[in-house]
């Protein structure tokens, strides 16, 4: 057992690194080491006779109760200081806001989505008198998901530059907050914000960061009623306002049930993995412009990005750019260009980013959805 003299000299430890701390502001290192120290007094107290030491006790109660209470006030001032700066960036961080300059063009391939894209998020804002005539609705919700990498973002991008509508791009620091109750004010803030506009595409990056699945204890049980409440409210003014609603998933699993019935996201697009043609020609536009050398098999490249994402192939085309650069760099020859060995090369190091697990579970959770349509 510790002896007196012991405990002592552990509360006089303890309570100059309180102090320590308390000069440096360190608010949370200062109320551990004032903790230990109440507990070696404590310790102290039951070995001491009460008459003993009882003016020394009284001295150090007092210093203890007059760090602590300065402590808590402190940590008070500090805690409210903190809320008001961060509520203060996000109120005053502007958005993302503007027209995008990336247009269909840029968004290789996928024909059907395209189709898709078109009949059910700009051609209600090029035609609003004949989707009118068909009793057909303007704005509301629609749902990109496929695995990462395939082009979801480019096609929000390229929707809100076909429809002329200002393009808020939404991230996850935009909404979420430590502060109880701020995560629903933000959300409701980034809507208004986004209805002051006539016209307006607000899109949600990975939306199961914000309306993943509720459970009892989560936040998700606060945020997702908020979300749904504002994301009706598009539903309920769509007459008043051209504000779409654009999100984006990896795992529309995960996304709760609530946000894919109809009135939400009730139009709901997958968007694949690129077919081979696409893949060729990702690379052929990735090629636009560099000097090459030899004849690139093009067609060669694609069969050999089998499974391979947009993003992936236009990562092995800088692979074997880079490669080209470098030779050149080195004075290891003229600058002849990009030849073909080094494609063979960067696809011998840039291997395929996709989750064959993933790629299974989202082809099932499409044919799930195709099947209830």
């Amino acid at each position: 057992m510790p002896t007196k003299q012991a405990l002592k000299e552990t509360y006089e430890r303890w309570y100059g690194k309180a102090l320590i701390h308390l000069a440096k502001q360190e608010w949370e290192e200062a109320r551990l080491c004032l903790n230990s120290a109440v507990r070696a007094y404590a310790d102290l107290t039951s070995k001491t006779p009460q008459g003993e030491t009882k003016e020394v006790q009284q001295d150090w109660l007092f210093d203890l109760a007059a760090e602590l209470e300065h402590l808590e006030k402190k940590t008070e001032i500090e805690k409210v200081k903190e809320k008001l700066t961060e509520r203060k960036e996000k109120e005053t961080e502007p958005f993302e806001v503007g027209i995008p300059s990336v247009t269909f063009d840029d968004v290789v391939g996928l024909e059907d989505v395209k189709r898709s894209v078109f009949l059910k998020a700009i051609y209600p804002r090029l035609y609003p008198e004949l989707y009118a005539k068909y009793k057909m609705k303007v704005g509301g919700g629609l749902l990109l998901y496929g695995l990462p990498g395939t082009g979801k973002t480019m096609i929000a991008q390229a929707i809100a530059h076909e429809t002329k509508g200002k393009f808020f791009a939404v991230r996850c620091s935009d909404i979420g907050s430590k502060w109880f109750g701020e995560t629903e004010q933000n959300i409701r803030r980034i809507f208004d914000e986004a209805r002051s506009y006539d016209n307006a595409v607000l899109f949600f990056d990975e939306l199961e960061a914000y309306a993943g699945k509720r459970r009892d204890d989560s936040a998700m049980s606060r945020v997702v009623p908020e979300f749904l409440t504002q994301l009706q409210g598009v539903m309920d003014e769509e007459r008043e306002n051209k504000l779409l609603v654009i999100a984006a998933t990896n795992r529309p699993w995960d996304i709760d049930g609530a946000f894919l019935r109809p009135g939400r996201f009730d139009d709901k697009i997958f968007v694949p993995l690129p077919r081979k043609e696409s893949r060729v020609e990702i690379v052929r536009k990735k090629m636009e412009g560099v000097p090459v050398s030899g004849e690139i098999d093009y067609e060669k490249i694609g069969e050999m990005t089998a499974g391979y994402n947009g993003a992936d192939v236009a990562y092995v085309c800088d692979k074997a750019k880079e490669t080209a650069l470098r030779r050149v760099i080195e004075k290891l020859e003229e600058d002849e260009g990009v030849t073909m060995d080094d494609f063979i090369a960067a696809l011998t190091s840039v291997k395929s980013s996709v989750n064959a697990d993933d790629e299974k579970r989202m082809r099932l959770w499409d044919g799930s959805q195709n099947d209830f349509e």
